[in-house]
């Protein structure tokens, strides 16, 4: 079994690695399959998705020629652009209940899932109409609905779906219970694993983007690395752990 932390590493390979319910609370962000990456780029809608697919990735990179964008390595090597061509199989959802008791999962709205009422809405206060105004999440959480509201504006955003920091706190102080245990499958930017280490839970990530993966490891480990006041006024632990300060 994996210990806990960051892999980059299929999700499904590492899933298989831990018994069933192990993880107290899973919150996910897997791709919705909407093909975002295109509409971000104003590729626009057509019949032949490989011609659409062609077209923002020459669009793309022609901007990033001229030098738009903080991404435009990663860009230009990403020939297909296809992080979010396909949503998830079955077979990732039949897993990802099997080994967590719980479940927060991001485009629920795209997704073949239950009824629930313990849906999470997320409005992002964003001002142009011709942008998502929200985001949504489905929950197993039999409890009313709720709004999260904060702005998405990211400075030094490194993930095309990135999520603030202050929203997954949100969301485990919310629905995590101290000792939980919290697995997040397309960690992405590891906004969630901050999160998680910031309130003291005990977390699994996985990120099958070499690249994303480095960018949200460096992320994560400045993250950790800092001295907090929890630690100056008590002692030398951590959230429980030995610190290395």
């Amino acid at each position: 079994m994996l210990d806990f932390g960051f892999y980059n590493m299929d999700c499904m390979t590492g899933m298989k690695q831990f018994p069933d319910k192990f993880f107290d609370l899973a919150i996910v962000d897997p791709p919705y399959g909407i093909n975002a990456d295109l509409f971000n780029n104003g590729a626009g809608a057509s019949k032949d998705k490989g011609a659409v697919y062609s077209t923002a990735v020459k669009a793309r990179k022609g901007r990033l020629n001229q030098g738009a964008g903080k991404l435009k390595n990663r860009v230009l090597n990403q020939s297909d652009c296809s992080w979010d061509r396909e949503p998830p199989s079955k077979e990732y959802f039949a897993e990802l209940q099997r080994v967590s008791k719980h479940q927060i999962i991001w485009g629920g709205n795209y997704f073949d899932l239950p009824p629930t009422r313990g849906v999470i809405v997320w409005d992002k206060m964003q001002p142009w109409e011709n942008f998502s105004q929200i985001e949504y999440a489905w929950t197993s959480f039999d409890t009313p609905a709720k709004i999260f509201r904060m702005a998405n504006t990211l400075p030094g955003k490194i993930h095309p779906t990135q999520k603030p920091i202050a929203l997954y706190e949100w969301i485990i102080n919310k629905y995590a219970k101290d000792g939980d245990t919290i697995l997040d499958t397309h960690a992405g930017s590891a906004s969630s694993l901050i999160a998680s280490h910031r309130t003291g839970h005990k977390y699994v990530g996985f990120e099958i983007d070499e690249y994303y993966y480095k960018m949200a490891k460096k992320r994560l480990d400045a993250e950790m690395s800092q001295i907090t006041i929890f630690d100056i006024y008590n002692g030398d632990t951590l959230y429980g752990q030995e610190s290395r300060t």
